[in-house]
């Protein structure tokens, strides 16, 4: 048996460690693979890497002949920060680049498809006073709660199209919205709770003294972390549960966390430091408007794919320090 896996960072290289271990064979493509931040997952002898564009239709189209995959993972994706300098990306590689992917999985008959999407697309519907738990089948105002960047909003679009695909054309399809991922690699740290981590950690603290200037970096309320490799082992569930009739699974904690406990947790791990004072503001997570005060429901991937996260905070935390000097 075959994976596909697009994008060969954090989250992709360690599902492709995990499916390697189980002794199946898994293509890794991203359009740079380093095989010296891959080695450092996961031996590169358990992997074939790729090089392709997942704009590039006609490439795809070739890849998926040669290997024929039983599944693909789709991670690859352009996050936030670089949407914001080229917009574009949002457009063609996040929209497009799944759509790429759609067509060439269903041109060879792939057995299951997974899109990587983001919890983010629930995020404007956070001013509201919710009930209880948000589930998968939350209820948006299209205009009003729209999504609340273009990342969201492209991501939003591929989770339609991808359920399409699966009911016209007959693919075992399935949508794993992540909650915000806890993790730090050799590899490049682009993601808000990653840089969260690495500044509470001592990343150019100043004599000792962790100083947190990022706005997006502090947040009033809750939100909802999981770690990635707890991301990974969702991912594998994923792909090997006999049926997805839920089709799109919350994978988060379904707890919420603070960033009190980000401090609190930093300083099990690195005691000798200090944090300068700070005052919280009034928005979310990430400069998202809304704080957040309700936890996501997690019982369909729970029931569905028989996943549950497991690592807490400070196991995060504790894990990430490995790539961190202590100052």
């Amino acid at each position: 048996m075959t994976t596909l896996i697009t994008g060969a960072g954090l989250i992709g290289c360690q599902t492709a460690a995990l499916l390697a271990a189980r002794g199946e064979r898994v293509v890794l493509l991203d359009l740079r693979p380093d095989p010296a931040l891959i080695a450092s997952v996961l031996p590169l002898a358990q992997v074939t890497l790729e090089a392709a564009d997942v704009r590039d239709r006609a490439a795809l189209q070739a890849l998926f002949e040669r290997h024929r995959p039983r599944a693909v993972l789709h991670t690859a994706a352009a996050l936030s920060m670089a949407i914001r300098a080229q917009p574009v990306l949002a457009a063609d590689v996040n929209f497009g680049g799944t759509v790429n992917l759609l067509e060439a999985a269903r041109a060879i008959g792939v057995q299951r498809f997974l899109l990587a999407s983001s919890t983010t697309v629930v995020y404007p519907t956070f001013h509201r006073a919710w009930p209880g738990p948000i589930g998968e089948d939350f209820a948006f105002h299209s205009v009003s709660e729209r999504p609340g960047s273009l990342y969201a909003a492209s991501k939003l679009a591929a989770e339609f199209f991808v359920q399409h695909y699966g009911d016209q054309f007959g693919l075992s399809v399935g949508v794993l919205r992540y909650s915000a991922v806890l993790g730090l690699w050799a590899g490049p740290n682009n993601s808000v709770p990653g840089r969260l981590m690495a500044t509470l950690l001592g990343q150019g603290a100043e004599g000792g003294v962790v100083q947190l200037r990022d706005p997006l970096l502090l947040w009033s309320g809750g939100d909802d972390f999981i770690d990635a490799r707890d991301v990974a082992a969702a991912n594998v569930a994923a792909l090997h549960a006999p049926r997805l009739p839920g089709r799109v699974y919350t994978i988060g904690s379904g707890r919420l966390t603070r960033f009190e406990d980000f401090v609190a947790a930093a300083r099990a791990v690195r005691p000798r430091l200090q944090q300068a004072p700070v005052v919280l503001p009034a928005t979310g997570f990430a400069g998202f408007p809304h704080q957040r005060n309700q936890p996501f429901d997690v019982s369909r991937a729970q029931s569905e794919l028989g996943f549950t996260a497991r690592r807490s905070l400070q196991e995060s935390m504790a894990d990430a320090a490995r790539f961190v000097p202590e100052p």
